[in-house]
């Protein structure tokens, strides 16, 4: 019993030096937001401060005009999601349910793109996007989204294969055709695996700063991760540091909420039984 209870201690010992090394840090970057810029050095470190004046996030919407970024990250954000939904659903559906030749070629090739890391692929999709012309627009941002995504395929795939059976055969008696079982039957009932799908995206694209400072020029349409790697390289110093880190609060705010409102959905999504069609 004794040792059990070592073991025990041990282990929550672990837990809690692994979630301080993650906490002190975000704790540092509220407090430093709220200080003075003469105070961000000082020694000893100051972890607390006299009052809780928001001066800096006023000067980041302000001075650096936050909202314009914020607004553009959050437009792109909902046009991904919207492609990712409409894409994947429909091309999971085909490969799970509808009879045609090569299907499980299809279905191979695809997993073998989810081995390729995505260095080997930026080249020649850049290349590509200069020349259609869409370097220096958004196009390479959000047009990707609805083209599907192997990953997201399959995973749909394999939920869309453990609905019963029997749901499926009385919707084809009732005269459903293919696109009225997917939006009304097919995709309800994978509601999980759209949630993960909706906040990986949002995630993904929120804090996207390579594809935005690759591909946009003009400076109206960058997002806030762009805005905030500007502040750091151009402004980096004690005096804009507090407005740096106010940004940084504000952009890791909307994860932290639709990472706490989804992850039951998350674990939902991937606990599942897997079909042997």
């Amino acid at each position: 019993m004794k040792k059990k209870n070592v073991l025990l201690f041990l282990r929550y010992a672990v837990i809690l030096l692994f979630a301080v090394t993650m906490i002190v840090p975000f704790f540092w970057m509220i407090i430093t937001s709220f200080k003075e810029p003469a105070k961000v050095f000082s020694r000893p470190i100051n972890w607390w401060v006299d009052s809780f004046d928001f001066k800096n996030y006023t000067k980041f919407f302000t001075k650096y005009d936050g909202w314009r970024y914020i607004w553009n990250t959050v437009r792109l954000c909902a046009i991904n999601i919207l492609g990712v939904i409409l894409s994947n659903g429909i091309v999971a559906y085909a490969v799970a349910f509808m009879k045609f030749k090569r299907k499980k070629v299809i279905m191979a090739l695809l997993l073998i793109t989810m081995m390729m890391p995505g260095t080997v692929t930026f080249f020649p999709q850049f290349i590509v996007y200069v020349k259609i012309g869409w370097y220096g627009t958004l196009m390479p941002l959000w047009v990707p989204a609805f083209l599907g995504n192997a990953y997201y395929i399959f995973l749909l795939r394999q939920y869309y294969l453990t609905i019963p059976q029997p749901i499926l055969d009385a919707a084809r008696v009732s005269g459903c055709g293919h696109f009225r079982m997917l939006w009304q039957i097919v995709m309800p009932m994978a509601k999980p695996v759209f949630i993960i799908m909706v906040l990986d995206t949002f995630v993904k694209v929120w804090s996207d700063l390579f594809g935005p400072l690759i591909y946009i020029l003009n400076e109206k349409d960058r997002t806030l991760p762009v805005l905030l790697s500007y502040m750091k390289s151009s402004y980096g110093n004690a005096g804009t540091l507090p407005s740096i880190m106010a940004g940084g609060i504000l952009s890791a705010i909307p994860t932290l909420i639709v990472y706490f409102l989804g992850q039951k959905a998350m674990i939902k999504a991937y606990v599942f039984k897997t079909s042997d069609k």
